[in-house]
């Protein structure tokens, strides 16, 4: 976390592969630095700019989230009841040729699964642990109707070949001074908010003990709970040891970015007393009233060297304290993972500095960490509608866990989800902190919503699905991405128009095409706005999209 990192899509070249973000300026103000793009059309690549960094006085504002109305919006699709089959590997696809895995899905304190692709030829490992969750089963759902025919120029969508699971959306509370029960409402509640389930707060350790990070966590933790139950997942995330255990004897970093040759690194003859520190917040944020938690970050950004609270690890360094972390979470009760590394730039953590290949490597750390995680800074060689891929050895969900788009509209922000999930192959995607994201409940911006285009219909349990005849992403067509509910066939497919109006044709193949689908569309002025029913006929539809518009078509057979 760089105080206010904001999103830039800066027009240079496609060769440069613009990114996400830049980060903030003084305090919490945006830096100047990065300019955002303009309208809803995301540029096409081109290298991003950085803001300018947060100031010396390190902590953000006491400003918190105001309170107000909720915006309205369209009814949240259903939940998916618990599966049976094992979960699938963040890689591959299934088809439904095997016989269903036996592994479970992890429950909120259990170890990921190691998922697995279900060939031709039999069914997926079982999970490697974790109790039987929310979502569905691996095997895709099969319904009763004659299967249709596409036609040219449609946009098939296949229900029946799936990618990675959803784990859900979130976002952090990180120094937010409180929480309103409008916020809270609009955040978390599925039905009159956008339903995020996945909550990262902040752990504190400046004054030699493990602290929340602000006064909203525990708040946020049980509305996450009271409208998501098991769905939700809340872990932590520490910035910098205390200053004693650190070779530069400062919670802060040298502030010039850079973790080369640095001195803000932890002592090694800590190691033993900062994973002790760390292993005792959980039970900590229990006394408080909070939730147990879901699995404690090694490190925020462990890649970057600011002038605020930080601490620098290369993959070596960040293996083995993973090595004396884990065993320390995995004896409490419950039991808890290693979340890691999330490295500031996410080319940082399959290639450059490469923390998720070495943590893979290393069978205690391998075993230790549940969910492998990045941020969503810099620059990458995937450009601005593609993310670094995970390797097909990594058995472990992936998780997008901080940016903050360089604008409040609706395209930047799914844009980067879209990027995310159809070639990152993440299972969890978080937005930075609240008071970027909703800096008013009464009145949130169309990011709000926008975001609420995935986490309201596209619920955890949900699989990414198969989609093919759709135009090259650009800024000017339609991107789309579909998800499905492997329970009961529901299918969730998601559009971000970043160009003008459109129409569009889709084809639902197999035997559970819906007999209509129900459009929800965010536009700057539209809140998931729900628009009329269309007829689904032999599997085809037809429908029109507004410029500059995210739309999430929702039917169920």
């Amino acid at each position: 976390m760089r105080y206010e990192k904001m999103c830039r899509f800066t027009l240079v070249s496609l060769l440069a592969g613009g990114l996400a973000c830049s980060s903030g300026g003084t305090g919490t103000t945006p830096g100047t630095g990065g300019v955002s793009s303009s309208g809803g059309t995301v540029p096409t690549g081109g290298t991003q700019g950085r803001g300018g960094e947060p100031g010396s006085g390190g902590r953000p504002g006491s400003g918190g989230a105001a309170s107000g109305g909720v915006g309205s919006g369209g009814q949240a699709a259903g939940g998916a009841p618990t599966g049976t089959g094992g979960r699938v590997g963040s890689g591959g696809a299934i088809v439904d040729a095997g016989p269903t895995g036996s592994g479970g899905r992890p429950a909120t304190d259990g170890p990921t699964g190691s998922g697995g692709r279900i060939g031709s030829d039999g069914g997926t490992p079982p999970g490697t642990g974790g109790s039987s969750g929310t979502g569905g089963s691996t095997k895709p759902f099969v319904g009763d109707k004659t299967p249709g025919t596409a036609q040219t120029g449609d946009i098939t969508v296949d229900p029946g070949k799936l990618y990675q699971v959803v784990d859900g959306f979130g976002e952090a509370d990180v120094w937010q001074p409180s929480s309103s029960t409008a916020m809270q409402t609009l955040l978390w509640d599925p039905v009159n908010g956008i339903g995020l389930t996945l909550l990262r707060i902040g752990i504190e350790s400046v004054s030699g003990k493990s602290v929340l990070m602000g006064n909203a966590g525990i708040a946020d933790g049980q509305a996450c709970v009271k409208f998501n139950g098991k769905d939700c997942k809340i872990w932590a995330a520490p910035w910098s040891p205390p200053a004693a255990m650190k070779n530069n004897s400062n919670v802060n970093g040298s502030g010039n970015n850079s973790c080369a040759n640095t001195t803000d690194t932890l002592k090694t003859d800590s190691y033993e007393a900062w994973a002790s520190l760390l292993a005792s917040f959980p039970a900590y944020y229990k006394a408080q009233g909070g939730p147990d938690l879901f699995a404690v970050s090694a490190q925020n950004e462990p890649d970057w060297n600011p002038n605020y609270e930080a601490c620098c690890y290369d993959k070596t360094q960040m293996v083995n304290f993973i090595n004396v972390l884990g065993p320390k979470l995995a004896a409490l009760d419950p039991p808890l993972k290693v979340l890691a590394a999330e490295p500031d730039n996410w080319s940082n953590l399959w290639g450059g500095d490469s923390y998720g290949p070495a943590i893979i490597a290393d069978s205690k750390a391998n075993s230790y960490v549940g969910v492998i995680a990045t941020h969503d800074y810099g620059s990458t060689s995937a450009g601005t509608y593609g993310r670094p891929t995970p390797p097909a050895n990594n058995t472990h969900h992936v998780w997008e866990t901080e940016c903050t788009p360089g604008d409040t509209g609706p395209i930047t922000i799914a844009t980067m989800i879209y990027a995310a999930f159809s070639t990152g192959g993440i299972n969890g995607w978080h937005y930075w902190w609240t008071q970027a994201l909703v800096p008013n409940a009464s009145s949130p911006p169309a990011q709000v919503y926008a975001l609420g285009n995935f986490s309201k219909f596209v619920r955890p349990g949900y699989y990414r699905a198969d989609v093919t005849g759709a135009a090259k992403a650009s800024g000017s067509v339609p991107l789309v991405i579909p998800f499905t509910n492997t329970s009961d066939g529901t299918i969730a497919i998601v559009v971000v128009n970043g160009g003008n109006a459109a129409q569009v044709s889709f084809f639902v193949a197999g035997t559970a095409w819906p007999a209509s689908i129900t459009p929800y569309v965010t536009t700057s002025s539209s809140k998931l706005a729900a628009g009329t029913a269309i007829t689904v006929t032999g599997g085809r539809f037809a429908a029109s999209l507004e410029a500059k518009s995210v739309t999430t078509f929702v039917g169920k057979p």
